[in-house]
């Protein structure tokens, strides 16, 4: 093991900047770590991560690139080798250095020459020091002003407890309206590079407008303006189903640009139009069957084709082990929430034709490789531990870690992330670097893949192109329920 040190020149010489972490932003902007007053460099401009002995770097879509010892660094990232210069913005050139190190210094034990107080440090004239007692006063002062001052917003906020939600941030007004929901997994999909593929009917049924009976609607209240000026809410005594088709188009708008923001680390980008109309076809086949009869068939090994509320409901029992270990692994836990909604609609052993299994959808040598015990044969009848779900969530919370350190942590680069649980990494950086060849001006995401899909390969125009279109729509349903008139919490709350 090495310790990493990026050094640049500053004005006082040479700067040292020791990675101690698993990752280390540069950017003009606040979401940077280390900011330069560089006129070239981007707000957030490139990441450098590091997992045990392998360090990369990677370029967060900035507008003049990131340089890897003369060389632009990849749509995948880069490694990074002990000497290397990345080169960022008009004049900024940091060298790369591993370190060994250091042995920790050995502290002798204490001998009986040493002197040992027993008591309170003496001052000079040899009588007691008061600075121990001032401090005790001091710390006595602090504590009891903080517990007055926790009285009274208790006091003043009526005792609500904190939520979830609370942890998002206090600089974002739609904290309790991101949504995170699946899927409908009502088309046909081919095995990628992962050898995953999403099996169901390829039926598309129309969205009704009748609420669930006995369920309350129009929980959130009055519109409230979202990203970009787009209304976030909804009319009070409203669903989704009783918004008009304009009306749901600004809400699906909305609603999306709030979970790229979530999964993107605070920071939001807009969705294409396009990209908008596809979202609303999964989330419509969704709402679809929120009124269809009670139907649990997890237990029957195949695609199963649940009512919408059943489905939301298995979310929820299985919500606080997927949470806890996305958050072990510094994912956002929606992530995890919905990656498993569209992958198997929380289903424990579902197995696809091509053979993955489980909630989190393994093939064999993925499951291997994030530690799970797989067995060649296995079958929702003669299960493996890919159909254990806690220590499958654990395995998909490594593998996203992996996948999102080698893109990105951005609001573009999450969705790439996303894209490549489904494709595979390789298929991923073919189809970025084919994308982006055809015009380097535009951003390297998953909505720039949707635009130049007719290029790309075959899987991606067959399936991996719906893949994070479902995801948004499974966040959008599944983080606001009462929105679709499903008398459920955001499920991203459910933590025990």
């Amino acid at each position: 093991m090495f310790d990493l040190v990026l050094i640049y020149s500053g004005d006082e010489g040479a700067v040292e900047i020791p990675v101690e972490g698993g990752r280390f932003a540069f950017g003009r902007g606040s979401d940077a770590d280390r900011r330069f007053e560089d006129s070239g460099l981007s707000r957030l401009h490139a990441t450098v991560y590091r997992e045990g002995d392998q360090v990369w770097i990677v370029d967060e879509n900035s507008s003049n690139g990131t340089f890897v010892n003369g060389q632009r660094v990849e749509a995948g990232g880069t490694p990074l080798e002990d000497g290397d210069t990345i080169k960022i913005g008009n004049e900024t050139n940091i060298r790369v250095e591993f370190r060994e190190q250091a042995d920790q210094p050995v502290i002798p034990a204490e001998s009986e020459s040493q002197t040992v107080s027993s008591g309170p440090a003496a001052d000079e004239e040899g009588g007691p020091s008061l600075l121990p007692y001032a401090l005790l006063l001091g710390a006595i002062l602090v504590i009891g002003g903080s517990v007055l001052a926790i009285g009274l917003m208790a006091t003043a906020g009526g005792g609500s407890k904190v939520t979830a939600s609370d942890r998002r941030s206090d600089e974002d007004p739609f904290a309790d309206l991101i949504s995170n929901d699946e899927d409908d997994k009502n088309e046909n999909g081919t095995a990628g590079d992962r050898g995953d593929s999403n099996p169901g009917n390829t039926s598309s049924e129309s969205t009704t407008t009748d609420t669930q009976p006995g369920l309350p609607v129009g929980p959130i209240g009055p519109p409230i303006s979202g990203p970009g000026g787009k209304t976030s809410g909804l009319p009070a005594g409203k669903t989704y189903q009783q918004l008009t088709p304009e009306e749901q188009i600004k809400y699906v708008e909305a609603k999306s640009e709030i979970v790229s923001k979530v999964i993107g680390n605070s920071s939001g980008v807009e969705i294409p139009s396009a990209a908008t109309a596809k979202i609303k076809q999964f989330l419509d086949g969704y709402v679809s069957r929120i009124r269809r009869s009670k139907k649990d068939d997890c237990g029957m090994g195949t695609w199963p084709s649940s009512d919408m509320t059943s489905v939301l409901n298995r979310a929820k029992e299985n919500a606080p082990f997927v949470i806890r270990a996305f958050n072990e692994k510094g994912i956002d836990p929606q992530v995890g929430l919905y990656l498993a909604m569209i992958e198997s609609e929380h289903c424990a052993c579902l197995q696809s034709p091509t053979g993955p299994l489980g909630m989190f959808q393994f093939t064999q040598a993925t499951g291997r490789r994030y530690g799970l015990d797989v067995r060649a044969g296995a079958s929702p009848s003669n299960p493996d531990e890919r159909c254990i779900k806690e220590p499958a969530a654990r395995a998909a919370a490594a593998y996203m870690k992996s996948l999102t350190g080698r893109i990105g942590t951005g609001p573009l680069s999450v969705p790439l992330a996303v894209a490549s649980y489904n494709s595979g990494e390789g298929g991923l950086g073919k189809n970025l670097k084919i994308a982006l060849e055809s015009n380097q001006s535009q951003d390297r995401s998953f909505w720039t893949l949707v635009a130049n899909s007719d290029k790309l390969a075959v899987q991606f125009q067959n399936e991996n192109i719906k893949y994070v279109p479902k995801f948004f729509a499974a966040a959008i349903i599944g983080e606001n329920p009462r929105d679709f008139g499903v008398d459920l919490e955001p499920l991203s709350l459910y933590t025990k």
